[in-house]
């Protein structure tokens, strides 16, 4: 196991926690729900939640209440095959959810949320062993008022993760994604699609720190608004001293569709070694007219053009995803979400 220390954040900009740390989570315990291969080993109950160590107000916060605690163990050289392994939030719950994979093996996991409640806090612990390779699938589709969700990710010696986040959901709140590498060669890149809608504010914070010599920690983020949705995108990619030969890449882009919407990006570099590579990207923009010209000059209305540049732009937060049929779910949810707003 990795020991592992606790770095300063940077602050960040627009960044709304101390407000939503005054609401109280709902008191209601539930276990996530797991379909897998028998060899992995679950548990549920109150003493798992001994695994979470606060360090941060946003862990405190989230432990403060009674929270459901679920425990999942891969065994080491583990190959999940075509099946992927699906773990299913509670119906109107939140909950703390920790994940070890161990060494060697080669896993897709698919998470997904939908629950409802008024405030619902959750919290996911992934820690990937040394040369495992994990493919990881976070689908979110709230209906709870307000929603903090804090994922955190420890990558030890060659490991490699490849996380793909996609948010559909309803409510307001916050996203944390926070990975560290901390073992030599790990590998890590963050993909985030994500749709705000109606009068949502939400805002979707992913942090890569590069702690192990020669890791390499990609992020891109793509977010599509609409009415008077609120959308807050910080990226932070940070290379501390020591971890030499190390690359951080990030791009936080934001597509505005309503003139009431309102759109954020803001890409953080922290850079503590000088043999390293180091970019970030970062746009807010409306609607191109001249790709929606294109289009409807091709015959194609302009409620079909503009979810085809939509469909175009999330792509790329959500291109890693295999599952056809749910790639297919989730641009029918866009879709559905599109319909809505132009009703």
């Amino acid at each position: 196991m990795v020991e592992t220390t606790t770095l300063p954040a940077p602050n960040l900009p627009k960044f709304p926690l101390a407000r939503y740390l005054k609401n109280q989570p709902d008191a209601v315990e539930d276990r996530v729900i797991l379909h897998a291969p028998q060899d992995i080993a679950y548990a549920a109950g109150s003493s798992e939640a001994q695994r979470f160590n606060p360090k941060t107000s946003l862990d405190a916060w989230l432990l403060q209440s009674p929270q459901g605690a679920t425990t999942i163990d891969i065994p080491a050289h583990f190959v999940s095959g075509d099946d992927p392994i699906v773990l299913t939030g509670p119906k109107n719950a939140g909950g703390l959810l920790y994940v070890h994979v161990g060494k060697g093996a080669n896993v897709t996991v698919q998470e997904k949320w939908a629950s409802g409640g008024h405030v619902l806090g959750i919290w996911l612990m992934l820690v990937i062993e040394a040369d495992a390779q994990v493919n990881w699938l976070s689908y979110d589709s709230f209906s709870a008022d307000t929603v903090l969700v804090n994922r955190t990710a420890t990558l030890a010696d060659n490991a490699k993760l490849n996380w793909t986040l996609a948010g559909f959901s309803h409510n307001s709140g916050l996203n944390r994604v926070d990975v560290r590498l901390l073992g030599q060669n790990a590998e890590a890149t963050v993909n985030v699609g994500v749709l705000a809608s109606g009068s949502q504010h939400v805002s979707y914070t992913t942090s890569v720190t590069n702690e192990g010599q020669h890791t390499v920690g990609h992020i891109n983020q793509r977010g599509v608004i609409t009415g008077s949705a609120h959308l807050l995108f910080n990226g932070i990619g940070h290379i501390v001293k020591g971890a030499r030969g190390s690359d951080a890449q990030q791009e936080n882009r934001v597509l505005m569709l309503s003139p009431r919407a309102e759109g954020d990006a803001n890409p953080i570099l922290l850079i503590d070694e000088n043999d390293v590579t180091a970019g970030h990207a970062a746009s807010v923009t409306r609607v191109n007219a001249d790709q929606l010209y294109y289009l409807m000059s091709r015959g194609l209305s302009a409620t079909l053009a503009k979810r085809l540049v939509i469909r175009g732009f999330l792509e790329g937060g959500l291109a890693e995803i295999d599952d056809q049929r749910l790639k297919k779910e989730l641009f029918a949810t866009i879709d559905r979400t599109l319909v809505a707003e132009d009703a």
